[in-house]
């Protein structure tokens, strides 16, 4: 009985055969369920080292696998030999599909059909007592189908299978039209439809329209492999249905590869409103913003930092979508700004994901004083209540203080030309009548000459003394006149030497804070002008592009914590040297008492 049967289906099958065709075509199945392959096979008359073109296939099917072989049989003598192409063809979409002809080398194969279940849940739709059963398949859900452009749209896909599945892999990849990120862990149950019974795996993806109007973004795609029934016990055995779940089939390579493409996802984007007119675009759910100063409060000297930990979260918003927030800080003059890297991180939350975006940042004021921080307003757009909302940080001041050890700031007196001819007259270089051009202010008293003639006689004759000294004396002792030399400042070139073997140990180091504080103690010692409250100032009395540069590198390693070398900075300043019109100009003396 079973040689009959097998007997019968070889002759049907050779009837479907055009007589001495040179390339004959079959598939395992005319009808077939979605997501699983047609095994079509290729037969080819002869040995041949070519391949056939496969283009008109890729119309309707994605190729999932090939495999080749050749046969050689002898027969009364006569030597024939077969090459044989077998593909795994998925099916693009369902529905009557025709498997168009092949061509291999000159000869052309008959087109076939196959009918495609719809990818609906359980049995499929197509109809037909001999439809395949529906036994994987996809389903998607969104929760919204008109969001906001860049706003997150949560889509939910489950997989079910009825059939043990294999290297399976869900592929929900980006387009130009829309950004995909996968959200949580994959929730694993079992569901009951149409009578059969299945395992449902649940994943989670939020996905971001990138502009506006009508998107379609293309839906998941499974792929993978399941048992193969039809050749778990051999294409013509009527009890092959008995043992489809055999758990032997995987291990003799009768697994079929699958590959299912869900529907569509199709979303009317609503574009920007009007009312968020910010340079920054913040579609969500709930936005917070926190600030944490130090020192809380809020004083330091000249050059000193003063931190803001900036903390910004979003429900529905990835941390790359969220703004910069020291480009948002409005600062007043005299302050300035060195922000760190931010530090970026992304959590799940059930099915949707809270984006933080933290960064801090120092402040340094350059001069003394107080220095108010406006309040920073930050807009977003509430997508639940579909109206703009706005989070603030409240305004603060900053008091800083001279830097320690700074000189006071001295109103200095500026001496006119007629204070400079009265001490002029007083010392007798000026005659007398021009104190009638003084002001009344300056015009010394009856009671105030009467000392100054008695230290003008006193002087007169100490010069005397002096000329009778300088006569007596013998002229071989005398020794010329040398210009007077001020005297030396020991201990300010004490504290020079000190900062300056400090810097350079610093910079050694690499120790950019220490490298920075000692400059500055060093270059204060050195120079006659006002007091040198930064490096920046540093820099432009200095007055070199190079060496600029190089403070403005230890300035940023300082507030920004980057990595920082001293070698180069050691090297350009083996000792400072001011430009000699520079100091000369920024010196605070006193004019001199006699001419």
């Amino acid at each position: 009985m079973m040689r009959r049967f097998i007997l019968v289906s070889m002759l049907s099958l050779a009837a479907t055969l055009p007589a001495h065709a040179a390339l004959r075509a079959w598939v395992d199945n005319p009808q077939v369920a979605p997501g699983e392959t047609v095994r079509l096979t290729l037969a080819h008359d002869g040995q041949s080292n070519s391949r056939p073109d496969l283009g008109p296939l890729k119309q309707d099917f994605d190729i999932v696998g090939s495999s080749t072989s050749s046969q050689v049989q002898i027969v009364n003598g006569k030597v024939s030999s077969t090459t044989q192409l077998e593909l795994s063809l998925s099916p693009k979409h369902g529905g009557p599909l025709t498997i168009p002809a092949v061509t291999w080398d000159s000869d052309r194969s008959q087109p076939l059909s196959v009918n495609v279940a719809s990818n609906g849940g359980g049995a499929n739709n197509s109809g037909g007592a001999n439809t395949a059963p529906n036994r994987v398949f996809v389903e998607t859900d969104v929760d919204q189908k008109t969001p906001y452009v860049q706003a997150a749209v949560r889509v939910t896909v489950r997989v079910y299978t009825a059939v043990p599945l294999s290297q399976a892999n869900l592929d929900f990849g980006d387009s130009d039209a829309a950004l995909v990120r996968q959200v949580g862990s994959d929730g694993v149950s079992n569901a009951e439809k149409n009578g059969m019974s299945y395992q449902v795996v649940t994943r989670q993806y939020l996905v971001f329209a990138q502009h506006s109007g009508q998107v379609s973004i293309p839906g998941p795609t499974l792929s993978g492999s399941i048992p193969d029934r039809a050749r778990a016990l051999g294409l013509s055995d009527p009890f092959s249905g008995a043992f489809a779940n055999s758990p032997f089939a995987g291990m003799l390579g009768t697994a079929r590869p699958i590959r299912i493409h869900a529907d569509p996802i199709v979303l009317n984007v609503q574009p920007r409103p009007a009312a968020a007119n910010a340079s920054y675009w913040l579609p969500a759910r709930n936005v917070s913003l926190t600030a944490h100063w130090n020192p809380s409060s809020l004083e330091a000297h000249v050059g000193d930092p003063i931190s803001v930990d900036l903390k910004l979260q979003s429900d529905g918003l990835t941390a790359a979508q969220l703004p910069d927030l020291s480009a948002l800080l409005s600062l007043p003059a005299g302050l300035k700004s060195y922000p760190d890297q931010p530090n970026l991180k992304d959590t799940a939350q059930g099915a949707d994901v809270i984006g933080t975006r933290e960064q801090s940042i120092a402040l340094i004021a350059d001069q003394p004083g107080r220095f108010t921080i406006p309040e920073l307003h930050l807009s977003w757009w509430d997508t639940r209540a579909n109206q703009a909302r706005e989070v603030t940080l409240p305004e603060q001041t900053l008091a800083v203080q001279p830097a320690p050890g700074a000189a006071p700031v001295v109103a200095q007196v500026q001496q006119t030309d007629s204070a400079a001819q009265t001490a002029a007259t007083r010392s007798g270089a000026v005659a007398s009548g021009n104190s009638t051009s003084q002001p009344q202010s300056a015009r010394p008293s009856a009671g105030d000459q009467r000392p100054w003639k008695w230290i003008s006689l006193g002087l007169g004759l100490l010069w005397l003394a002096t000329l009778a000294a300088a006569w007596l004396i013998p002229r071989k002792r005398r020794s010329p006149l040398s210009t007077p030399v001020a005297p030396k400042d020991i201990h300010a070139d004490a504290s020079a030497s000190q900062a300056r073997s400090a810097f350079q140990a610093a910079c050694r180091a690499n120790d950019a804070p220490a490298a920075r504080r000692n400059l500055l103690l060093w270059a204060n010692a050195r120079w006659r002008g006002p007091r040198i409250q930064g490096l920046s100032a540093l820099a432009k009395v200095l007055g070199n592009p190079q060496t600029t540069r190089l403070l403005q590198a230890l300035d940023g390693a300082c507030y920004a914590q980057d990595p920082w070398e001293g070698a180069a900075l050691a090297h350009a300043l083996p000792d400072l040297s001011f430009p000699e019109s520079t100091a000369s100009s920024n010196r605070r003396e006193l004019a001199p008492l006699y001419r």
